[in-house]
């Protein structure tokens, strides 16, 4: 059974190769969607959990807001994340051109992302590896389906994804951010420290993600530049500055946003994306798009 990977150094976690799906080039973002500010609306809460078997969820959701809790079982971790498809377009097609966007060669990978972001918007979710993390995500009424991202290239992907209909109603918000991400066009723009939940903020051209990687002690920026020039050529690097896997965001579409709760150990992280910029197939982290963050109790 096939799972999309990067490997990094030798004794330390994989890396997962996240989709290239992106919205065409030029394209206005459009308004952040928020959930409304209700008082007395009950939130909406989903408890999932993810096994090498896959994951169950609720058919049905109520428009507003919901927290995806998400913890994985699996080695491997999970990406889970909701899409909605656009008008015309089946679920096989979709799932056809996920399978291109995140295969290894480069040009159609390319080719199957453009594919991708004329089949669906993406609303994000969240990428866990050891710890638990969550993710609210405003909704609107619709049928959606979330998928676990690292299942792309399993011949069961289409039994493992879960459709979710979106039904008119109103939840309020979860949480309250205490801090803001924002994903521009090749750069973060992020504090230099999180205390709590954080708002992630797709104000890019094309959609992208954020996730947060605990690294080795000393780990400067310039080692980031080496290991992902490394990987953006195809080359095995000599080293890897992380010691475990991603937590945070899965793609976004632009204008899209979500607020990432995420209890990761206090200490040093990596803030990065592994998506590929669509205008120069390079990866976004090799083009100087990353951060140094400190995760702070």
């Amino acid at each position: 059974m096939k799972r999309i990977l990067i490997p990094a150094l030798a004794g330390s976690l994989l890396a997962t190769v996240s989709l290239l799906a992106a919205a065409p080039a030029g394209a206005a973002a459009a308004p952040v969607p928020t959930a409304p500010v209700a008082q007395g609306v009950p939130a909406q809460a989903v408890d999932i959990t993810v096994t090498p078997d896959g994951f169950d969820a609720p058919p049905t959701l109520r428009a507003g807001s919901a927290t995806l809790s998400v913890r994985s079982t699996d080695p491997s971790g999970a990406w889970l994340g909701l899409v909605r498809l656009r008008p015309g377009v089946t679920l096989d097609r979709y799932l056809d051109d996920l399978r291109r966007a995140m295969g290894n060669d480069p040009a159609e990978a390319v080719e199957g992302s453009r594919a991708v972001a004329g089949d669906v918007e993406m609303l994000g979710g969240v990428a866990v590896a050891h710890d638990p993390a969550s993710a609210t995500i405003p909704l609107t009424p619709g049928d959606h389906y979330l998928i676990d991202f690292r299942d792309v290239g399993l011949p069961d992907l289409a039994s493992r994804v879960r459709p979710v209909r979106v039904v008119p109603g109103h939840t309020g918000p979860q949480v309250r951010p205490s801090a803001r991400i924002t994903l521009t066009d090749g750069r973060f723009d992020a504090p230099a420290a999180l205390t709590g939940p954080v708002l992630v903020v797709n104000r890019s051209r094309q959609h992208n993600e954020a996730m947060l990687m605990p690294v080795r002690p000393g780990t400067s920026l310039a080692d980031l530049d080496v290991f992902f020039t490394a990987v953006d050529a195809g080359r095995r690097p000599t080293g890897s500055p992380f010691t475990g896997g991603p937590t945070g965001v899965v793609p976004l579409s632009p204008g899209r946003s979500v607020t990432l709760s995420a209890e990761l150990p206090p200490g040093n992280y990596a803030l990065v994306t592994w998506v590929r910029d669509l205008r120069t197939g390079r990866m976004f982290a090799a083009q100087g798009m990353r951060a140094l963050i400190r995760v702070e109790e």
